[in-house]
């Protein structure tokens, strides 16, 4: 799309967490024109970004190519808190301002992650299904175990990971911590222990994670870590898919070397075959649900839409990444 020099700034949508884009619309519009590209479509996306002032994403990953072809954009601005969609190093270098909303849905995950838990400790899911079946009797899912007194041990100490330790303080679980960026007084302050990874998930009951997606936590969760874990542990992932070898933690749990796990994120979404994932024994999966309410939909959806507002104004963003 050919602009003139006086034409008003181009914001290209590149998807949506909702059906419409009639909240992002009433923020921008009055400051740019607004592309909606349809979702999947890499090719219009792709020649819609070459002249893009703006771009704004939830689930979409660009490419290198895509970013190095942008030649006047300003800001990317994800929709949600990771920024993994992004080739970070290619915007940097090419002076692009990257931003995501790291506040947003912090109650909703953690509600989420503590339900996870429950569920899996007190064998919710295997209860019900056999209720359904028509059997009325609670030693159908064998030993229960009392969640007071477990240990927790939390990857990753964010914003989220708090959320999720002052609920599980609540239930009275002990918290094991493992997050380098973390300090002592912090865990103190919290009455947790700080240990290695190793350790944390030797010594772990529940392991829930909670820290971002890179080339250092790709696949953090697989055969080796698995090993550690207690065979009577279970394992949370509310953060990012690919933190966890999926293949690796179906194997585990078919061999009986770890107790149950419940994913709400997976690397691949959905999976190739979500009936045959969803039948592994004890696993429980939902549909990367955590973030949802509409709360923090709406929440989420005009905080990303006022960054780039911000930055077309010639204001400073709020929550700039690659500073």
């Amino acid at each position: 799309m050919t602009h003139s020099k006086d034409a008003r700034p181009k914001v290209v949508i590149a998807d949506s967490v909702a059906p419409d884009q009639d909240v992002e619309r009433r923020i921008l519009e009055p400051l740019a024109e607004v592309v909606v590209v349809p979702f999947g479509d890499a090719d219009a996306l792709h020649a819609e970004l070459r002249d893009a002032d703006a771009v704004l994403g939830c689930y979409t990953k660009f490419t290198d190519d895509m970013v190095r072809s942008m030649t006047k954009c300003r800001i990317m601005a994800r929709s949600g808190i990771g920024v993994d969609t992004i080739p970070m190093q290619i915007a940097t270098e090419k002076g692009i301002i990257v931003t995501n909303v790291p506040d947003y849905c912090i109650d909703e995950v953690a509600d989420h992650a503590m339900a996870l838990m429950l569920s899996l400790v007190r064998r919710i899911d295997g209860l019900a299904q056999s209720v359904r079946a028509g059997t009325w009797d609670y030693r159908t899912v064998g030993k229960v175990r009392r969640l007071a007194g477990l240990r927790l041990g939390l990857v990753g100490f964010g914003n989220i990971a708090q959320a999720v330790a002052r609920r599980a303080q609540a239930f009275k679980l002990d918290l094991l911590v493992h997050d380098p960026y973390v300090d002592r007084k912090t865990l103190d302050d919290w009455g947790a222990q700080g240990c290695e990874l190793d350790t944390l998930l030797s010594q772990a009951d529940i392991v829930s994670l909670h820290v971002p997606l890179n080339q250092k936590t790709q696949h953090l969760i697989a055969d080796r870590t698995l090993g550690l874990m207690k065979p009577d542990a279970f394992l949370v992932n509310t953060s990012r898919g690919g933190l966890v070898d999926f293949a690796a933690v179906r194997k585990a749990l078919e061999q009986g070397r770890l107790a149950g796990a419940a994913l709400d994120v997976l690397e691949q979404e959905p999976p190739a075959d979500v009936k045959k994932a969803a039948a592994v024994p004890n696993l429980l999966l939902t549909p990367h649900a955590a973030f949802n309410s509409e709360e923090a939909t709406l929440e989420l959806r005009e905080k990303s839409a006022t960054e780039i507002a911000r930055v077309l104004r010639g204001e400073k963003p709020r929550y700039q990444v690659n500073r």
